[in-house]
């Protein structure tokens, strides 16, 4: 099925092309983005449409906005949940090549899942459900459960989630961001079902990781249940 196609609107453009120009080191840190007027004119755009943009931007973490001064460049934020791997040993590299994400399981909607360890405060809202895994050189390194309530992603299904980024995914095409959450780690014993699903003996002692991540959508919060193979690889988070 093809992905959606929707038109960006003006704000969330601006809002992408001066977080890419800050992602990017284009604004030092400490320095002030042009003014809102300066953007006005630069971007051909209204001053509502200019101040949604750089709310966002402050409301990530990009920028301070102070009264008659300005908005002030930030170190850039720290990313909640990003999760990157890593060998054990700091000397090698994971070539980004060897890495793909499977969607084994495409969203469908259902009630939420009974087996996450964070609960809904409304259960039986629709939620999109879906399941991946992330392999490096063909070894599955982990496997992952998703559920987001479907009213505020509508469409989701139709896209394509193989090899992207969830949360760049839902920002650009939902204007959704991550904004903080918690986390339960522990250690587990992988059962028949997970064996099968992550190519392991069964009884491999495995990492499980649930998070609830809130957004800046006070009725959407993420939420994760991933089972992770750490004998070759660590798995590296920045909070």
């Amino acid at each position: 099925m093809s992905e959606v196609i929707a038109r960006i609107p003006h704000y969330q453009h601006l809002y992408e092309t001066l977080r890419q120009q800050l992602l990017q080191g284009v604004y030092e840190v400490g320095s002030l983005l042009p003014s809102e007027k300066e953007l006005q004119q630069a971007y051909n755009l209204t001053q509502p449409t200019v101040r949604q943009a750089l709310s966002m931007l402050a409301e990530e973490g990009f920028i301070k906005k102070f009264q008659g001064k300005g908005s002030i460049v930030q170190p850039v934020p720290i990313g909640l949940g990003m999760l990157s791997i890593q060998p054990h040993h700091t000397d090698q590299l994971v070539d980004a090549a060897a890495i793909r994400t499977e969607i084994v399981q495409k969203p469908i909607l259902k009630v939420f899942p009974a087996d996450f360890l964070f609960v809904s405060a409304q259960p039986q809202r629709p939620y999109y459900y879906f399941e991946r895994l992330r392999f490096v050189n063909n070894e599955v390194i982990f496997f992952e459960k998703i559920a987001l309530p479907a009213e505020e992603v509508p469409q989701f299904h139709k896209l394509k989630l193989e090899n992207k980024s969830l949360f760049d995914t839902l920002r650009k095409r939902y204007s959704i961001i991550v904004k903080r959450g918690e986390e339960k780690v522990w250690a587990t014993l992988a059962d028949e079902a997970l064996s099968r699903m992550m190519q392991i003996k069964p009884n491999t002692p495995v990492l499980r990781l649930e998070k609830c991540i809130e957004t800046n959508r006070p009725h959407l919060n993420i939420y994760s249940s991933l089972y992770a193979c750490t004998d070759k690889y660590l798995l590296k988070g920045r909070f």
